[in-house]
């Protein structure tokens, strides 16, 4: 009985042994911006420590106006690396940087900021309208389905008060910080969804996403354990 029990416990210790240590993985990002002088800068780049196949976070900024990812390595067999990243991004839109000089008599609104998405600046719920304003300035009442330069409005969740719209493949979510029925301008936050899938080379960086003169770039590396 003795000797089956340390078989047993030769065989336990044996597949112990044997079993593999898990590949581990630096991931890090880098977030570029302009500087006040005009040229590109590093403001922020966190490095997470993840093993082969195991999805991890990297978060920059505020829940109201940051960037998060969800990466996953995963190591090939011919030793290149598979990033499956899912990238959420808020953006405010930029303050505009003067109201124009007018008089009592010729009051007018100040300018709202230039941006490359259509403003959102109210809905009728039961309407099923939404006050749009392009980038001609115009604005008007449009139901889902209706186009706003190149962007089609998809779809509206009344409990977070965001409507979605696509153009090529890229989702935008616009959401309005206080609620609306009549067509009066509204504070928004662009949202920006996008899923990269990329194989790079081991401490190769790749750019996978940008905006608003922001870059985004990420890189990842095997690291050796054993030592």
């Amino acid at each position: 009985m003795l000797r089956i029990l340390l078989l047993v416990l030769s065989a336990l210790t044996a597949f112990a042994a044997e079993e593999p240590v898990p590949t581990h993985l630096k991931v890090k990002a880098s977030f570029t911006r302009l500087g006040k002088d005009g040229k590109p800068e590093v403001y922020a780049e966190p490095t997470v420590i993840t093993v082969d196949g195991k999805q991890t976070t990297i978060r920059v900024g505020s829940a109201d106006e940051g960037v998060v990812f969800t990466v996953t390595p995963k190591v090939n067999k011919d030793g290149t690396l598979t990033l499956d990243a899912d990238l959420e991004s808020r953006e405010a839109p930029p303050a505009a940087t003067s109201a124009p000089t007018v008089t009592p008599d010729a009051p007018a609104p100040a300018p709202r900021a230039k941006s490359n998405l259509p403003f959102f600046h109210g809905v009728l719920t039961k309407d099923k309208l939404f006050s749009i304003e392009d980038s001609t300035g115009k604005r008007q009442w449009v139901p889902l389905g209706r186009r706003i330069d190149g962007w089609t409005l998809k779809s509206y969740d009344e409990k977070r008060e965001a409507l979605t719209l696509s153009r090529l493949g890229q989702s935008v979510e616009l959401v309005l910080r206080k609620a609306v029925i009549l067509d009066a301008p509204a504070p928004q936050v662009a949202v920006y969804r996008s899923n990269t899938k990329i194989m790079v080379k081991p401490g190769e960086k790749t750019l996978i996403g940008g905006g608003n003169g922001r870059t985004i770039s990420l890189e990842a590396e095997i690291l050796d354990v054993t030592k």
